[in-house]
């Protein structure tokens, strides 16, 4: 496990801001970045890509702001696209004291395709889907991965996610672009997370902009394949 020590500090920082992202999928869905991203990311010391990065390389302007993490995501069929394949499952780091870990979520075994044809099923019924149910199963696999963790970050759903179970506290801060995943109703945002060494992680959701992002889009009304 890494320890975080600043960008120019021989020790580590009493308090960190951390920018939180995910789901870019970058360059099929999005051609690029919306600046409207890159303002939210401004002063972070630390970001942190739940993945879904689709090719690494094209987070090069997030690089630029500061020091990057980024986990690989799942496949997707309809870009033949395995979701930054050369970066790792997942990442986890020590923050002022705070055990971090970073994965995608989706690794749930069989659960998330039963998930699948379940919803499909009851969408086709309900026009609804089940999101909670999704997500009960992927904490409890992190859970189980990462025991340890003081906070788990996580993407894949594109859904905005914070809670707290047991010690551990979990963070999605939903897609940074336009979505239509599965027809979900959810705000493309990003997340500030402010730590400081003995104190309670203070999260700062910010929404962005729908118009400034639908101008980046490949084709954000594409349904899409989680």
């Amino acid at each position: 496990m890494n320890e975080y020590n600043g960008r120019e500090l021989s020790h580590p920082p009493e308090s960190v801001v951390i920018g939180l992202l995910s789901d870019t999928h970058l360059p099929y869905r999005a051609k690029q970045l919306a600046p409207a991203v890159l303002s939210a990311l401004e002063g972070v010391d630390l970001i942190l890509h739940a993945g879904d990065v689709d090719e690494p390389e094209e987070l090069a302007p997030l690089r630029a702001l500061a020091p990057l993490y980024a986990v690989r995501g799942n496949y997707h069929v309809r870009e033949r696209s395995h979701a930054g394949a050369s970066l790792p499952w997942s990442v986890e780091l020590t923050v002022c004291g705070f055990h971090l870990v970073v994965e995608h979520g989706h690794r749930i075994g069989p659960a998330l395709w039963l998930w699948k044809i379940v919803s499909v099923i009851r969408r086709l019924i309900t026009h609804k889907w089940d999101f909670p149910a999704l997500e009960a199963r992927m904490i409890r696999a992190l859970r189980e991965r990462h025991p340890q963790a003081d906070i788990i970050v996580f993407g894949h759903t594109h859904r905005y996610y914070h809670a707290r179970h047991g010690n551990i506290l979990f963070l999605n801060p939903g897609a940074a672009m336009p979505t239509a995943y599965l027809r979900a109703d959810d705000h493309a945002s990003i997340i500030r997370l402010h730590l400081q060494r003995g104190r309670d992680p203070c999260v700062e959701r910010i929404l962005l902009p729908e118009d400034n992002l639908h101008l980046q889009g490949a084709d954000h009304k594409t349904k899409e394949n989680p």
